[in-house]
């Protein structure tokens, strides 16, 4: 006895209605979220690498230079919080305090007074006063890392004195390194900022070192 010949369309529908059944089955995960679906960026497991890509540009990323990505520009600089206050002095220099000479550092206190060995104040006439910081980093040897520079400078003084003053506080440090640092303070500083003040006469609120 011969089977009814099925027509094509009827085939036609039974096989889309198939593909349809196993189309809902499966998961496209390249179709987006429904509106409204909340979908926070979760962190990169533990252990993953997530490097910082370089801009489209081209420039390259150098930090604490400038913006994110700039080249040559200075960090502006911020002003201090109370003025006329100079942050993270260690110690004062005047013309009174005793100079330490050739021996061997041993504390922090004592770098100002090596300081005073080789420091040469000009000298002031009656009514004008000078003081100014200066900032430095020194290394484990006691030789000049990088170039000293002033941090503060009294503003009342007259402009031709506190020219001479400052460049007489950065000869000094110059004059003075490579300092005779014991082993245990050189690797305590080696590397750190270290802030000495000046005055070129004795403060009324200063005793002498």
């Amino acid at each position: 006895m011969r089977r009814p010949r099925v027509p094509a369309l009827t085939l036609l529908l039974l096989a889309s209605a198939g593909g349809t059944a196993l189309a809902q089955d499966t998961r496209d995960l390249s179709l987006p979220p429904a509106s409204g679906f909340q979908n926070p960026v979760l962190p990169p497991p533990s252990g993953s690498q997530n490097p910082v890509l370089p801009p489209q540009s081209g420039q390259r990323y150098m930090p604490g230079i400038g913006g994110p990505f700039g080249e040559g520009a200075r960090r502006p600089v911020v002003p201090s919080p109370t003025p006329g206050v100079d942050r993270g002095v260690i110690g004062t220099v005047n013309p009174e305090t005793i100079g330490l000479g050739e021996d061997t550092v041993d504390r922090l206190d004592q770098i100002g007074p090596a300081l005073r060995h080789c420091w040469k104040p000009p000298a002031l006439q009656a009514g004008d006063s000078a003081a100014a910081s200066v900032r430095f980093s020194l290394r484990r040897d006691g030789t000049l890392f990088g170039q000293p520079r002033v941090t503060w400078e009294m503003r009342r003084s007259p402009p031709g004195l506190r020219e001479r003053f400052t460049d007489s506080l950065m000869r000094a440090v110059r004059d003075c390194t490579p300092m005779r640092l014991s082993p245990g303070l050189g690797g305590s500083i080696a590397g750190r900022p270290i802030t000495i003040r000046f005055f070129g006469r004795v403060p009324t609120n200063e005793r002498s070192v």
